[in-house]
């Protein structure tokens, strides 16, 4: 009799372990958690720019169930709306969450996407690189304002300056200020994300902390259940979610028993039209070359997932 694998959540990480779903069916006996569709976040700016008609990628297994209440790992199982299912091996990939400051941008839907197509008037909260992107692509269509205390905080001050007075030139009000409370009709929450509140509860991490991992990705106490994507403390999301979802798949088939390795990634994001910016630690280029790549990878991708 086969090993039960459940795969909870369809994050970048899983879609690449479902990549090799024929090959792991051989080996175990699978159950997917989760939708059966999801929003590539990559792709989700180009989608409000109007240079992509869909960022939808789907799962090739069909659900048993939705949402993940709870695991015990105790017991090997996990709860769901539907009941309870149990695991031999689990893949936790359900992500984490917006920290609250406004309409959350995770998880992406396109119910979130229809809102923000249909705002005359968009605020975004945070500086980092999903707020800018997300206010250089608003701002072709609407009226937008970004708080940032800090804009771009791991790119040279030039950089930083640069990409400022760009956004100021097309349009968008920057506050360099925080913004802790929602007052507006609608406004996005770009500033991060933080631990949702069954994990704790689940005893798989400590209270408003992320799931600590050995370095094979495994929950450090019971290793039988891998961690990929933001849930992770030692991953980022981006590059390293979809990293870490080729690793594990890798490991359920035996493929390798080297540990994983966080790398410095390369993080494209839109700025103005037909330009993009490429960051690698603090190398930058910004021009028409990254822009091309962008949509390259990001239409690839969801072509895959399709």
């Amino acid at each position: 009799m086969k090993p039960r694998l459940v795969l909870a959540g369809l994050g970048h990480g899983q879609l690449e372990i479902l990549d090799r779903i024929e090959e792991i069916q051989k080996e175990y006996d699978v159950v997917l958690i989760g939708g059966k569709r999801t929003m590539y976040t990559g792709a989700f700016p180009q989608v409000i720019a109007g240079l992509m008609p869909s960022a939808t990628v789907q799962s090739p297994l069909e659900p048993v169930a939705e949402h993940v209440i709870s695991v015990d790992p105790q017991e090997q199982s996990v709860r769901t709306e539907n009941g309870s299912f149990h695991y031999d091996v689990l893949v936790l990939s359900t992500g984490a969450k917006s920290r609250g400051v406004g309409t959350p941008l995770k998880p992406m839907s396109r119910e979130l996407l229809d809102q923000i197509e249909g705002s005359q008037r968009v605020t975004i909260v945070g500086g980092g690189k999903a707020g800018v992107e997300l206010a250089f692509v608003c701002a072709r269509t609407k009226k937008v304002t970004l708080y940032a205390s800090q804009m771009l905080r791991d790119v040279p001050v030039w950089r930083q300056k640069q990409m400022e007075r760009l956004l100021v030139k097309s349009g968008v009000t920057v506050v360099k200020k925080k913004k802790d409370s929602s007052g507006d009709a609608f406004q996005l929450d770009a500033t991060g994300v933080a631990p949702v509140r069954w994990w704790a509860d689940s005893g798989l991490a400590v209270p408003d902390a992320f799931i600590e991992t050995d370095e094979s990705l495994r929950h450090r106490q019971y290793k039988n259940i891998y961690v990929t994507g933001d849930m992770a403390s030692t991953l980022s999301g981006g590059v390293d979610a979809v990293r870490s979802g080729r690793y594990v798949a890798k490991r359920l088939l035996n493929e390798t028993k080297r540990p994983f390795r966080t790398r410095e990634a390369v993080n494209i994001l839109l700025t103005t039209p037909g330009r993009a910016l490429l960051t690698f630690g603090q190398f930058t280029w910004h021009g028409r070359l990254p822009y091309y790549v962008k949509r390259w990878i990001d239409s690839r991708y969801v072509r895959q997932y399709k």
